[in-house]
């Protein structure tokens, strides 16, 4: 998808936000296995920068924030940053970036948008500093999604555009990288329903808005009369974590 054809960098943030327990869930999980030099971290596919800058405030190393949008970039480049931390516009099958350079590579719910994912593991495997690491976070086609039984064009989307664990396995293995570990981590996407059907109308979800205008209204209607009955009980969603080195 062309995030500059749409309006979602305007919406991403409140969309997409993460409650802070969860986003020191998965800075953790990154500090569990990043390598003992980290002197520099590229956050590919950075969109508006929700994992940039959170990143360089937990390690102590320079982190570049990687995109093809400008609209995304834009947002995140609004977002107060330390010194440490810049913004580039790159797509992530041509990363601009020397060979054995970098010490981790992060990868935040983007795979599904490359239109060469072999190509984007084969730079990720040349830019990486022997001892580096690449940490992806991503949804599968083996996820479980919290919204799905309201939108039944979504399961059929997800079928068509993301990867399986085994495939994406894969693909990085025939660029040299081997399978470090590998989870499903089950996170708290909103604090409640009504917070969760809130996110959700603002589109900011690239399989949400390919959803037809009837679809979704349908659907957000059927979304708010459950947040309605279920209150406050957290919504949890699945989300799959691979690290790979060489």
């Amino acid at each position: 998808m062309d995030y500059d054809k749409t309006s979602i960098a305007a919406t991403y943030d409140a969309a997409r936000s993460l409650p802070a327990e969860a986003l020191t869930r998965w800075l953790d999980l990154v500090a569990a296995h990043a390598p003992r030099r980290m002197e520099l971290i590229i956050d590919v596919g950075c969109g508006t920068g929700r994992f940039t800058q959170p990143l360089a405030e937990r390690f102590p190393a320079h982190v570049i924030g990687l995109d093809p949008s400008e609209s995304m970039l834009a947002s995140a480049r609004k977002k107060p940053t330390a010194g440490r931390v810049e913004f580039r516009q790159a797509p992530a099958e041509c990363l601009p970036l020397p060979n054995g350079s970098v010490d981790l590579v992060f990868m935040s719910m983007m795979l599904h948008h490359l239109d060469d994912r072999a190509a984007a593991a084969r730079e990720c495997r040349r830019v990486l500093r022997d001892g580096g690491r690449v940490f992806i976070r991503n949804t599968t086609r083996d996820s479980i999604y919290p919204h799905v039984r309201f939108f039944p064009g979504f399961q059929a989307i997800v079928d068509s555009q993301l990867p399986s664990r085994d495939e994406i396995v894969a693909t990085f293995a025939s660029a040299g990288l081997r399978l470090l570990a590998d989870e499903v981590v089950e996170i708290q996407a909103a604090t409640g329903w009504r917070e969760f059907s809130d996110k959700i109308a603002l589109r900011a979800d690239s399989f949400i808005i390919r959803l037809p205008q009837v679809e979704f209204d349908a659907g957000m209607t059927s979304l708010r009369e459950h947040a309605s009955r279920a209150g406050d009980e957290p919504v949890m969603q699945q989300v799959h974590s691979f690290v790979f080195g060489q």
